[in-house]
């Protein structure tokens, strides 16, 4: 095996945060004038009530299509969280945030920890596992990274 080709908890981020950026500039805003594209509501930018008073997610207009192959490989990551932390719900709903505040201009993951009343450090600990989990489940699957 290649040492390109494996997943680390670092390159499982990255992806997360390149499919989520990519899902909101597809499918855009989803709120009470109903969804207006067939994108699922994610579970990773759900807008929720842990997200009441946060500013929104900064979404750029997209500069280039993206090729097929491309588009379905970040479909398939965002539903990694519902298929690899379905046994961990404190781990998944940390990534949730972690997510939405590297994605939130003027938000950070420590102060999203203040919002929450969250130890900073079990967090960190907890977004770590997160990643940790995905990236062990998409090697046990055998999905090699630039293939999934």
């Amino acid at each position: 095996m290649d040492f390109a080709d494996v997943w680390t908890p670092k390159i499982v981020g990255e992806e997360l945060l390149e499919a989520v950026r990519w899902a909101n500039r597809a499918a855009g805003r989803v709120g009470p004038a109903g969804l207006r594209s067939n994108m699922p509501n994610l579970a990773l930018i759900t807008s929720d009530e842990d997200f009441d008073g946060w500013p929104p997610i900064e979404i750029r207009p997209m500069r280039r299509a993206l090729a097929p192959a491309r588009v379905s490989q970040l479909e398939r990551a965002i539903w990694w969280q519902a298929t690899y932390l379905k046994d961990q719900p404190g781990a998944a709903r940390v990534l949730k945030h972690w997510v939405r505040a590297k994605l939130t201009h003027g938000m950070t993951f420590g102060e999203a920890c203040d919002r929450r009343g969250w130890s900073r450090p079990t967090a960190y600990r907890r977004r770590d596992e997160a990643l940790a989990a995905i990236s062990m489940g998409l090697a046990q699957e055998g999905v090699a990274y630039g293939r999934h």
